[in-house]
Protein backbone atom coordinates (compact mmCIF):
# COMPACT_ATOMS: atom_id res chain seq x y z
CA UNK A 1 0.00 0.00 0.00
CA UNK A 2 1.05 3.07 -1.01
CA UNK A 3 1.67 6.49 1.77
CA UNK A 4 1.86 9.23 -0.62
CA UNK A 5 2.26 12.24 2.23
CA UNK A 6 4.66 10.19 3.97
CA UNK A 7 6.54 9.60 0.43
CA UNK A 8 6.42 13.53 -0.36
CA UNK A 9 7.69 14.39 3.15
CA UNK A 10 10.45 11.85 2.85
CA UNK A 11 11.47 13.68 -0.39
CA UNK A 12 14.39 16.15 -0.07
CA UNK A 13 13.36 19.67 -0.51
CA UNK A 14 15.21 20.23 -3.60
CA UNK A 15 13.80 16.84 -4.70
CA UNK A 16 10.42 17.45 -4.42
CA UNK A 17 11.20 20.90 -6.45
CA UNK A 18 12.37 19.40 -9.10
CA UNK A 19 9.63 17.26 -9.44
CA UNK A 20 7.08 20.31 -9.36
CA UNK A 21 9.60 22.55 -11.50
CA UNK A 22 9.51 19.54 -14.18
CA UNK A 23 5.66 19.86 -14.42
CA UNK A 24 3.26 16.66 -13.76
CA UNK A 25 3.91 15.11 -17.46
CA UNK A 26 7.05 14.87 -17.00
CA UNK A 27 9.47 11.74 -17.91
CA UNK A 28 11.40 10.86 -14.20
CA UNK A 29 15.05 10.27 -15.07
CA UNK A 30 16.97 7.76 -13.15
CA UNK A 31 17.86 10.48 -10.53
CA UNK A 32 14.56 11.17 -9.94
CA UNK A 33 13.59 7.62 -9.72
CA UNK A 34 16.38 6.87 -7.32
CA UNK A 35 15.32 9.77 -5.32
CA UNK A 36 11.63 8.36 -5.34
CA UNK A 37 12.99 5.11 -4.18
CA UNK A 38 14.81 6.47 -1.33
CA UNK A 39 12.24 8.29 -0.38
CA UNK A 40 9.62 5.13 -0.44
CA UNK A 41 11.75 2.75 1.51
CA UNK A 42 14.80 1.70 -0.56
CA UNK A 43 15.92 0.47 -4.34
CA UNK A 44 13.08 -0.03 -6.10
CA UNK A 45 10.25 0.73 -3.00
CA UNK A 46 8.92 3.52 -5.14
CA UNK A 47 7.53 1.39 -7.99
CA UNK A 48 4.26 1.76 -6.54
CA UNK A 49 4.77 5.81 -6.88
CA UNK A 50 5.77 5.70 -10.59
CA UNK A 51 4.34 3.90 -13.64
CA UNK A 52 5.74 2.97 -17.25
CA UNK A 53 4.12 5.01 -19.98
CA UNK A 54 3.88 3.56 -23.30
CA UNK A 55 5.59 0.13 -24.01
CA UNK A 56 7.50 -2.12 -21.31
CA UNK A 57 9.67 -3.40 -24.25
CA UNK A 58 12.86 -2.83 -24.73
CA UNK A 59 13.29 -2.49 -21.28
CA UNK A 60 16.17 0.53 -21.68
CA UNK A 61 13.68 3.06 -23.70
CA UNK A 62 10.77 2.30 -21.16
CA UNK A 63 9.39 5.90 -19.98
CA UNK A 64 8.03 6.92 -15.77
CA UNK A 65 5.45 8.80 -15.10
CA UNK A 66 4.07 9.64 -11.71
CA UNK A 67 1.09 7.91 -10.84
CA UNK A 68 -2.18 10.19 -11.40
CA UNK A 69 -3.02 10.22 -7.77
CA UNK A 70 0.82 11.30 -6.73
CA UNK A 71 0.49 13.85 -9.29
CA UNK A 72 -2.52 15.18 -7.62
CA UNK A 73 -1.00 14.74 -4.36
CA UNK A 74 3.20 16.77 -5.44
CA UNK A 75 1.41 19.37 -7.58
CA UNK A 76 -1.71 20.22 -5.06
CA UNK A 77 -1.52 24.23 -3.65
CA UNK A 78 -0.04 24.44 -0.26
CA UNK A 79 -0.37 26.74 2.59
CA UNK A 80 2.87 28.78 3.79
CA UNK A 81 3.84 25.90 6.13
CA UNK A 82 3.72 23.03 3.27
CA UNK A 83 0.41 21.75 3.91
CA UNK A 84 -2.22 20.93 1.12
CA UNK A 85 -4.91 23.33 0.96
CA UNK A 86 -7.83 21.32 1.68
CA UNK A 87 -6.25 18.77 4.64
CA UNK A 88 -6.90 20.65 7.73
Amino acid sequence: MTDIPKLIDSLAPEELAALQDRGPDQWLDAAMIDALDKAAGGPGEGRGYYVVRGSLEPTERRHYVLRHDVVAAVFAPRTAEGIPTGSR
